[in-house]
């Protein structure tokens, strides 16, 4: 968790307003904080509560993070699988929705 603080820090440091950026860093603290903190049940308080946050300190909307429809449940799990392996680019489709849907 030490280093997650850290390596968040450092996100935020090169944050530079920009939809890109604020997608980039949204999208590497959602994914790299349930990697470290996986939900078994679809337990995701503690990250919720952390992407609040993270949404309140880079001045963004509230947003919906819980996944509320069977699908959507599903395209959020297989975008945290696909980041595991690399590819973060289904997370960030799933933030930029997040984003556009809350404006």
């Amino acid at each position: 968790m030490r280093q997650f603080c850290d390596d968040l820090a450092e996100h935020l440091r090169h944050v530079d307003g920009t939809a890109g950026s604020l997608i980039e860093c949204l999208t590497w603290a959602d994914w790299r904080f349930q990697w470290i903190h996986p939900f078994k049940d679809f337990n995701g308080r503690i990250g919720r509560v952390l992407l609040a946050a993270l949404l309140y300190k880079l001045h963004l909307p509230h947003v919906e993070t819980a996944p509320l429809s069977p699908e959507a449940r599903t395209r959020y799990v297989d975008a945290l699988r696909a980041a595991d392996a690399g590819d973060l680019a289904s997370l960030q489709q799933v933030w930029f929705q997040r984003l556009l849907s809350a404006l």
